[in-house]
């Protein structure tokens, strides 16, 4: 009895302490005051629309709409043929184009935006949407390419052996028989690089020009220079969001499989 007591409270401790942040930022973007104050007097969506009117904040949006969008198209269409050979490939050095590719994760954000900079510095590669998308895409990759990877363990290679007797091609069971059950590995795959696009900074705040400013940016700037709720807005539109396209992803193929358990 003690010990379900204990592990209950464990639970809403953890859950206070995970959840917490973003419920008080929901709170914050709904007050009417400049400060945040106890109790509050007034619920108001005044920071939202000062969010939505805000020109800086607009383009920085349509930036990072923009880039997310390009980044994922890429990332998939360069994730499924490198996800392929790492895992039906029989060659030397499978392993080490496996460890290159996910070389990324373990590279801190920081170091990846200083080393982009100074290789289109030496490049002379001034455009910065161009230099984001590029330095994104290579970012992105391995978080595809292990999704991906995860779905063509599951395959279900019978399928793949009928329909390569019935007279098949291999591009015909490519498309007709493999692409439909790696639905679950690109959808997983494109959802953590639309979210790890929009929300990153650490690498973007070094190649974004004044045209090319992401959202991450734009709310960074925004603090510095005023003390005000309208990024509590902003961040609760995203944790929203957020929440909308994991639920898309259970009603489409479900979290079971979206997170790899079956």
């Amino acid at each position: 009895m003690i010990s379900r007591i204990l592990w209950r409270l464990y639970l809403t401790a953890f859950f206070v302490f995970l959840l917490g942040p973003v419920v008080f930022i929901a709170i914050y973007s709904l007050n009417d005051a400049v400060y945040f104050q106890l109790p509050m007097t007034t619920f108001s969506f005044r920071w939202y629309e000062e969010f939505f009117d805000s020109r800086i904040f607009m383009r920085a949006l349509q930036n990072t709409v923009m880039l997310a969008a390009v980044v994922t198209v890429l990332c998939l269409l360069f994730a499924v043929p490198t996800a392929h050979l790492i895992v039906r490939g029989n060659f030397r050095g499978r392993e080490l184009l496996n460890n290159l590719i996910l070389s990324p994760l373990i590279m801190p954000g920081v170091v990846t935006g200083i080393a982009f900079l100074s290789a289109f510095g030496v490049l002379d590669i001034r455009d910065g949407f161009f230099r984001l998308t590029v330095a994104m895409t290579i970012f992105c990759l391995p978080f595809a390419v292990r999704a991906i990877s995860a779905s063509y363990h599951g395959l279900n290679r019978q399928a793949e052996e009928a329909a390569r007797n019935l007279g098949a091609s291999r591009v015909q069971t490519w498309f007709k028989v493999l692409l439909p059950q790696l639905r679950p590995g690109l959808m997983a795959g494109g959802v953590f690089i639309f979210v790890e696009t929009v929300d990153n900074f650490s690498i973007n705040v070094f190649l974004a020009d004044r045209g090319s400013k992401t959202l991450p940016i734009a709310a960074y700037e925004h603090i510095r220079d005023f003390d005000d709720p309208t990024v509590a807005a902003m961040a609760t539109l995203m944790s929203l969001v957020t929440i909308a396209l994991v639920a898309l992803m259970d009603r489409l193929i479900g979290l079971d499989r979206f997170i790899g358990q079956k």
